[in-house]
């Protein structure tokens, strides 16, 4: 499994070139940014995982096929000889992340560190007891990057399921692995992968049941 940090910003040129492979939809969707710079992010976005996709499909970057869960998440086409190659995107200002596994399902999210308002309300209302409490007894001024540190768990695992945070989530140490990185300066992000779990039939490691497959390791 790796995680590509990827920028954003690119030049006029550069963000019309990469335009070009995108589908109908998502030039629809890129249209519906009120912000220009957000726009020719979402068009960075895309098109860099379009490519990055293509070289490892050995297919043009246009040739990519996306479908959707009923939660928005996006994975290949089951039209395309992809394999069991799986995937996780997130961006945050100037900054992406992908995530790519050969074997099993992944999830990833970064955001970049700032005061919220709202983050203790957010905490309480999100947080597990324990991650809560931790939360409580920073010092102010450690709140932002603990709030971030452990909002990118939640996202990166809801990714991974494919479900929105106001489902429940089963983060707990039995079930999971969260890897906490640092993509950029300024920013937090988080990976997950699934435990194993030792089975007494054959002495190796057995997924947990029920659960989602992960991908076990972190690269860059």
């Amino acid at each position: 499994m790796e995680v590509l940090v990827l920028g954003l910003d690119a030049e006029p040129e550069v963000i019309s070139t990469v335009a070009g492979c995108l589908a109908e939809d998502e030039r629809r969707r890129a249209e519906r940014f009120a912000s220009e710079r957000d726009r020719r992010r979402f068009i960075a976005t895309r098109g860099q995982l379009r490519h990055i996709l293509a070289a490892r499909l050995e297919i043009a970057p246009s040739d990519v096929e996306f479908e959707y869960a009923p939660q928005g998440k996006p994975h290949l086409s089951r039209r395309m000889a992809a394999g069991d190659l799986h995937f996780s995107v997130s961006r945050s200002e100037d900054a992406a992340v992908i995530a790519l596994s050969n074997t099993r399902e992944v999830g990833v999210d970064i955001e970049a560190v700032r005061p919220i308002p709202e983050a203790d309300h957010i905490a309480a209302l999100c947080f597990s007891a324990s991650e809560y409490g931790s939360y409580c007894a920073l010092p102010t001024e450690a709140r932002p990057a603990g709030f971030f540190q452990r909002w990118t768990r939640l996202e990166a695992i809801s990714k991974a399921i494919g479900c929105g945070l106001a489902q429940h989530i089963p983060l707990n140490e039995q079930d999971w692995t969260v890897h906490t990185f640092i993509p950029n300066p300024g920013y937090i992000g988080a990976v997950v992968v699934q435990k194993r779990l030792e089975d007494p039939h054959d002495g190796r490691g057995t997924e947990h049941p029920g659960a989602p497959r992960w991908p076990c390791g972190k690269g860059r």
